[in-house]
């Protein structure tokens, strides 16, 4: 926190937000893990299966996003169907060609998997069923966790903005105020103005929150109501804060 001006009539104080540049970095993997994982796995998968003349049976399947469908054929000839519980994995079709994953994304395994799986069976072993069709619909628990990490990102990068960017306080003493003016990155500027005879003192408080295990201070202003208005953004630098709150003193006492 710096003086700006010091004289009979003025004293000025202000000091920046440095942190709030650190709250938003620290959000951004959080907000971009997120919305990666929801663009890539908040899908829901569909499965058309149809049976041939010689009993050999394709398969067609369908990928719905948000950013659109995708349809692709399952290669080689359905001929069998397990549910991997391991790694998010869910249905595995066992094809002529090889094992193939319903879903090429990871999902939380549930009963819903093991109902597809069991239809599936069925469908192969029931010669006369000539089509199937399932859906294996991942898109609410997918975004549940997915969202979560979202929304914790957003969450701090909203903190961060909510924190005053640039405090500053004047005392004027020809108008007998005192003008704290808070700037803010997304609510613009606010000002608060208080009688400068009513202030009684100025003093140093020290935060219930640590920062790398050091307690960290602001200044706060007690008018004769006992009201207290803080004027400056916390800090770990308890000297320079006891020095800005002598010349407070000394300004009101004059």
């Amino acid at each position: 926190m710096k003086i700006i001006e010091n004289n009979n009539i003025y004293l000025e104080v202000a000091n920046r937000n440095r942190q709030y540049l650190g709250r938003l970095l620290l959000a951004l993997p959080f907000v971009a893990v997120g919305l990666g994982l929801m663009l890539a796995t908040v899908e829901a998968t569909s499965l058309e299966c149809q049976r041939q003349t010689d009993k050999s049976v394709i398969c067609q399947r369908t990928i719905a996003s948000i950013l659109g469908e995708k349809e692709d054929g399952i290669p080689g000839n359905l001929r069998s169907v397990k549910v991997d519980k391991n790694g998010g994995i869910g249905i595995v079709l066992g094809t002529s060609k090889g094992d193939v994953k319903l879903a090429p994304y990871r999902t939380f395994v549930n009963g819903e998997h093991d109902r597809n799986a069991d239809l599936i069976n069925a469908f192969l072993k029931d010669t006369q069923q000539t089509t199937l069709s399932v859906e294996q619909d991942d898109r609410l628990i997918n975004s549940l966790w997915s969202g979560s990490i979202l929304i914790g990102g957003l969450a701090i990068g909203l903190l961060a903005m909510a924190v005053p960017v640039r405090m500053s306080c004047k005392l004027d003493r020809l108008r007998d105020r005192a003008i704290i003016d808070k700037q803010y990155f997304l609510l613009g500027n606010r000002q608060t103005v208080l009688t400068l005879s009513a202030i009684e003192r100025a003093q140093v408080r020290e935060s219930v929150f640590v920062r790398n295990r050091q307690p960290v201070y602001s200044i706060d202003l007690v008018s004769a109501n006992s009201k207290n208005v803080s004027l400056s953004i916390t800090g770990k630098n308890l000297a320079e804060y006891e020095q800005i709150v002598e010349e407070i003193e000394r300004f009101i006492k004059k």
